[in-house]
């Protein structure tokens, strides 16, 4: 009679333990960031060569998680919506085909053992987020940028892209479209920056 009582006492025990512990929810939608700016900007190539470094995230950004606001300062992440990458990893490649569309480099190169690239471009996610304090939404996405002279590793210039886009509906695929308007716009605005600041240099 112990036995069985201290059975059911444990296998309570367990059933409170698991009903207290948090439950990660399967994601069931997974979306990526894959617009960019496609925009010539010369009309034949400098003998400039550029180095796209791989974009950093500020701390809470490195994630894949679809994050919001509904509080002032308090982020939260949609339960069942993510990103397939960190926004930064798919910033990425966006950054480089886009540059590489202006026609104005003769080489972008994405390696960090490529050699004797003229300038080097680093970047930064400040913040990626669906604000609902604001109706409808509001799709907040900032980069900061970093153009570097290689040669006596000099930084001709610098800057923040805010894009901040109201959602199409208030809902994360909502967030999704207008994400994907702000990285065509972003795109094209550090593309456009870069270049002038080169032919500025």
């Amino acid at each position: 009679m112990k036995k069985l009582l201290s059975t059911f006492a444990l296998s309570i025990l367990a059933g409170a333990l698991t009903s207290c512990s948090p439950v990660k929810l399967p994601v069931s939608s997974q979306y990526q960031i894959s617009s960019y700016s496609t925009k010539q900007l010369a009309i034949k190539p400098s003998y400039n060569t550029l180095l796209v470094t791989t974009p950093e995230a500020v701390a809470g950004y490195q994630t894949e998680a679809m994050l919001y606001i509904k509080k002032p300062y308090q982020l939260e992440a949609f339960t069942k919506n993510a990103w397939i990458d960190p926004p930064a990893n798919m910033l990425y490649p966006l950054l480089i085909q886009s540059i590489q569309r202006t026609g104005y480099f003769s080489a972008v190169a994405s390696s960090p053992y490529t050699q004797g690239a003229d300038y080097r471009l680093d970047t930064q996610v400040l913040h990626i987020d669906q604000n609902f304090l604001t109706k409808p939404s509001v799709l907040e996405f900032s980069v900061k940028f970093v153009l570097t002279r290689v040669s006596d590793n000099k930084i001709i210039a610098s800057g923040i892209i805010n894009q901040n886009l109201p959602c199409p509906q208030d809902t994360p695929y909502g967030g999704v479209i207008a994400a994907n308007k702000a990285s065509l716009l972003i795109t094209e605005a550090v593309a456009r920056f870069v270049i002038t600041s080169i032919k500025r240099n």
